[in-house]
């Protein structure tokens, strides 16, 4: 998605400041694992079921014995979080760096660990849905409403998905449909309210089984905000005034399951428009369209032999103006195909997996630049064979993956990954994984269309290696901590730089240059004091260092350093429930050179849930309750106080 003028000693593994806070908030989320442990072996609770996922393997694994750290968003965090859209709701994920220009429908960005926006992966149902031309996903055009869970996975995973999973990947899952909660055969739900800064909207969804078997659902939501001044009045092209949105979606899942398999089908579609500040004549509105969707069918050969055949295609398009002025014009579409075989088999008391598949897609962009001027070259062809190993034994855990991507402009990369987890003892496991990545360079990259900052089509892919060991802890049912020390390794990062080093303000253009090693620590601690009682706790320590020549040892523009989140949920009654959440952010460099930063920050985030009946629920939440005011991107207002009032009604 384009949305007006693009904005562009050694060290040990680590330094001395990350070990000392390292160490910090090991002991302290140790310390409050052992007191909540403790509290809850007296009620004798029992452990919960084993949650299943997708991601990253491309096949269901269990999240307890993952070798690689994977957060979980279910329907449940939706619900209770004061979060309108999917930034807010991820900004609070440890390891993801959310920014953004503006509130709803800004052009905004989340990354994985330190990485870049266009380093992280971005999936809807699996399927690729970043621009072809700027890297990124509009994010803005992905509601809420439509999503069934998130699975975050973090590290290199290019071996499963290929080119962008540096830092990691996010999948974004929709509502699948099948059988109701309470086992009934359709159900649905209605929801209306109204926000301040002042908006409305309104969602619909339905879900259930026929009579015939095929699963469904179907879902749809409009959404509409005046918006405030998104830019500080010394910001570049600041205009007074709101700068509102208005966004349209819906989302459809169809499924059967068939005596020799199943099929399946699932899209989500979104159109928005959303205005921002730009320098007359610069367009300052844009209309967005984007889609993404699958069609696949799986094949069970036996009980242990299954095999995948899956069409999948992605739409982003953008179209800038300001009144009747045109300005860019950006629409990107990829078609893809992915087929696969999977078969298990088991020796003594080891279980063996061995999946393998080839995927292609080719990628085309259409339109042009503000000075309208084509692009060079509109379509370009990738490819790619994979396959994966994984060996489980008792306690232990192995897996394994290797992958060649050809792509028909850059050539070729291999990747690959190693991963083990082994319970310790029941509900203790560690683990350990190393992961290679790669980025294919973009249209915008090579061949980007305007005389003042042309691509470059000599560009090479970035390249990553990545290094984790973890530690997850599940004492009682009601408490889990888990534990991650990474490190980020990734050579030849494209930069946009000026052509001539001594001129500033003539062209730019891209150049595989810099270096970075990003390394960091993360935990997470929740537990269960009572039913009525629960807490969470986060910490995100990162030392995300530019290794580049002339910049060795500084760090990274925009990249969090240290990030913690708290939250406590109070249910008094069976009807209420209560929850309030603190999130603090560091400070940020917005300069290459250190000289400029960004400065920390506190937000408080307030929700209440309150049941009328079984089938009716008011909600009222406030973001930002103290009206804190910060920067996540330099010149651009953060979103303040924001209120939320809404009623559900399902049937």
């Amino acid at each position: 998605m384009n949305l007006g003028a693009k904005h562009f000693r050694r060290r040990s593994f680590l330094g001395a400041d990350l070990k000392k806070t390292i160490l910090l908030a090991g002991v302290a989320a140790l310390a409050l694992t052992g007191h909540a442990g403790a509290q809850e072996a007296d009620s004798g609770a029992t452990k919960l079921d084993r949650i299943l996922i997708t991601t990253p393997l491309r096949r269901e694994s269990s999240l307890e014995r993952s070798t690689s750290s994977v957060t979980v968003i279910g329907a449940e965090d939706i619900a209770q979080s004061a979060a309108l859209d999917l930034p807010s709701l991820l900004k609070t994920v440890p390891g993801i760096t959310a920014t953004a220009n503006g509130g709803l429908g800004a052009d905004s960005s989340v990354s994985l660990r330190g990485t870049t926006p266009a380093q992280t992966l971005v999936l809807v149902n699996g399927v690729r849905a970043g621009s072809a031309t700027t890297g990124t996903v509009n994010l803005s055009s992905i509601p809420l409403a439509s999503i069934e869970r998130i699975e975050i996975a973090k590290g290199a995973h290019s071996a499963q998905y290929g080119a962008d999973a540096i830092g990691g990947i996010i999948n974004i899952i929709t509502k699948q449909g099948g059988l109701c909660a309470d086992g009934s055969s359709a159900c649905g739900s209605v929801t209306v309210g109204v926000t301040h800064p002042w908006g409305g909207y309104a969602s619909a969804g339905v879900q259930g089984q026929s009579q015939s078997g095929v699963n469904y659902a179907l879902g749809g939501q409009v959404l509409g905000t005046r918006g405030y001044d998104f830019t500080l009045p010394s910001a570049w092209g600041h205009e007074p005034g709101p700068n509102g949105f208005v966004r349209g979606s819906a989302n459809f899942a169809l499924s059967k399951d068939l005596d020799w398999g199943r099929v399946y089908a699932d899209g989500l579609y979104a159109r928005g428009r959303v205005s921002y500040d730009s320098a007359p004549p610069s367009a300052n509105e844009a209309d967005t369209d984007n889609f993404s969707g699958r069609l696949g069918a799986r094949i069970d050969h036996s009980e242990d032999w299954s095999s995948t055949l899956e069409f999948s295609t992605a739409l982003d398009n953008a179209a800038n103006f300001r009144g009747d002025v045109k300005g860019d014009d950006f629409d990107t579409t990829r078609y893809g195909v992915l087929a696969t075989t999977q078969k298990s088999f088991e020796t003594d008391t080891a279980r063996h997996v061995l999946l393998g598949g080839v995927e292609a897609y080719r990628e085309s962009v259409a339109g042009s630049s503000i000075f309208d001027v084509p692009y060079d070259h509109t379509s370009r062809d990738q490819t790619a064979v994979f396959g994966q190993y994984s060996f489980e034994y008792e306690a232990l855990t192995v897996d394994s993956g290797l992958r060649y991507d050809h792509d028909g402009q850059f050539g070729g990369a291999t990747t690959y990954n190693l991963g083990t987890s082994y319970e310790l003892t029941d509900g203790l496991v560690a683990r350990a994984s190393l992961g290679t990545g790669f980025r294919a360079p973009t249209f915008n990259d090579l061949y980007y269309p305007d005389p003042f900052t042309p691509g470059n089509p000599d560009l090479k892919p970035e390249k990553s290696r990545s290094y984790e060991i973890g530690l997850t802890w599940q004492p009682t049912a009601a408490t889990s901590l888990d534990l991650a020390l990474y490190r980020n390794d990734i050579s030849d990062q494209i930069t946009w730089a000026p052509m001539d080093p001594n001129d500033f303000f003539g062209p730019w253009h891209p150049d595989n240059v810099q270096k970075v090693r990003i390394t960091g620590f993360e935990a997470a601690l929740s537990h269960r004091f009572s039913e009525e009682w629960s807490a969470k706790a986060t910490v995100d320590v990162r030392e995300p260092l530019n290794r580049s020549e002339g910049l060795h040892g500084r760090y990274v523009i925009y990249a969090d350093r240290f990030k913690a989140t708290a939250e406590l949920a109070y249910s008094p009654t069976e009807q209420l429930q209560l929850i309030g959440r603190v999130l603090y952010g560091a400070a940020r460099y917005t300069d290459e050179a250190n000289t400029t930063k960004l400065p920390g920050y506190v937000t408080a985030d307030f929700t209440a849930l309150y049941a009328l009946d079984s089938r009716s629920q008011f909600k009222f939440s406030v973001e930002n309750v103290f009206n804190e005011q910060y920067e996540t991107k330099a010149g651009y207002r953060a979103p303040g106080r924001t209120l939320d009032l809404s009623f559900t009604r399902a049937f």
